[in-house]
């Protein structure tokens, strides 16, 4: 297990890993981003309040506003520069993770993890729904 947990501390050092948090930074620097995030967790929480009313009581013209709202706000944060950059890395890192995932699993299974691969269009994480990734 420590032999692992260096290998975890090297997998910090890996650039996808190093510039997806260059990345959280940017955007946590970011004022427009954070003011359209609080403003999207506003939306979500009026949302919310109104939806739990009863009906009678709840407004659903307000929610369809609301959501439409959210609708918007969501669509300018994905907009922003450094979100699409982060979705970029985030993807990246994803990869990466998966394919740890599917080594470790190998290695447990008795599979030879210098081979193990991700199965092409990815992985469920069910092996019961897998076609094989050789484990």
């Amino acid at each position: 297990v420590y032999e692992f947990r260096l290998l975890a501390k090297k997998l910090q050092q890996d650039d996808r890993i190093v510039y997806l948090e260059q990345v959280k930074k940017k955007m946590d620097m970011d004022q427009e981003l954070q003011e359209l995030i609080k403003k999207f967790n506003l939306l979500q929480y009026e949302y919310r309040v109104e939806m739990v009313k009863e009906e009678g009581v709840r407004d659903d013209a307000k929610l369809e506003q609301i959501n439409k709202d959210m609708i918007a706000v969501y669509s300018d944060i994905m907009a922003n520069e450094f979100m699409m950059e982060y979705n970029e890395c985030k993807n990246d890192v994803d990869q990466l993770t998966q394919l740890i995932q599917t080594i470790i699993t190998a290695a447990i299974n008795g599979g030879d993890p210098m081979i193990a691969q991700v199965p092409e269009g990815g992985c469920s994480g069910s092996c019961s729904s897998c076609s094989g990734c050789g484990i």
